[in-house]
Parts: C-alpha cells; structure tokens; sequence
C-alpha cells in the first residue's frame, strides 16, 4: 500500500499503540487511556498511515468550554512525522477533525495550539482568553450534518 490512507481508529486497532507512542514522542505524558478511557463518548481517533506505517493522527478530549461551564470536545493533540510535514497532512487531519464533532452537543471546537497559523489557515480564529506564551486557543464554529 503506498497510498496515503486516512481512517478512524479505537484501541482495538493495530494502529493504537503506533499512534499512542507518536504523540508520546511530542508530548511525553499522553496517554490513550487518559483521554479516552477516563472520557467516554469521545469521537474515534483519526490515522494518516502509509505502508502500514502511522505517520500522523488526531486525537480528542474533553476540557471546560472556554465561554461556559460545561465540558466540551477539544482537538486534545495533532502530529505529523516531521518528514511528513508540509504535505497538507495535519490540514486533512483537523478537517476530517472539525466534520466528526456534532454540532448537536456543542456550537464549537476547540484546541489549543502552539501553530495557530496552520488553524487559522482552515478558518479557524483565535479565541481572546489567557495562553501559555507562543499557544493559543483556537475555535471553529460546527455546523449541522444535513440528514440523508
């Protein structure tokens, strides 16, 4: 397989334990079974692999709504294999993102990030509260799935 291949991936996946140490080779401290154990109802995992190789992902969790109390889902972590970079990889990976959160349990999706140029590329703006120097949170507007 030498295509590029996008797919949705759980912890029954040959996949998990790939992506899991990726995005532990960014942030040492992530943890599948932080997020997605302790957070149920998150949306699937999403997998760029080619030849069988994990070369990026996205993942979910849930934090406080930045304008409200209640909890939401946050894009939680984006990778892409820095030889893989510059592709349009993590663009595909936020987009297919932004289209799996329902916009009938919350108006927005949120991430915070330290390249809020690459979210404000894809429409996304920055939201006016405080962030670690160099991050930013980010915030799309989800918009109704039609029904088919």
């Amino acid at each position: 397989m030498n295509t590029l291949v996008f797919r949705v991936c759980d912890e029954s996946s040959p996949y998990w334990a790939d992506l899991e140490r990726l995005f532990q080779s960014e942030w040492a401290e992530f943890s599948f079974v932080d997020t997605y154990r302790a957070k149920p109802k998150l949306p699937p995992v999403i997998l760029a692999v080619r030849n069988n190789e994990v070369i990026g992902g996205l993942a979910y969790s849930r934090f406080q709504d930045p304008h409200g109390s209640s909890e939401v889902v946050w894009v939680n972590a984006v990778y892409v294999l820095p030889e893989w970079r510059g592709k349009g990889i993590a663009s595909e990976l936020i987009n297919r993102g932004v289209s799996q959160v329902s916009a009938t349990t919350q108006s927005n999706l949120y991430a915070y990030t330290n390249v809020p140029s690459l979210y404000e590329s894809l429409g996304w703006l920055a939201v006016g509260i405080e962030s670690e120097p160099n991050h930013s949170v980010m915030s799309i507007p989800l918009r109704t799935q039609p029904r088919v």
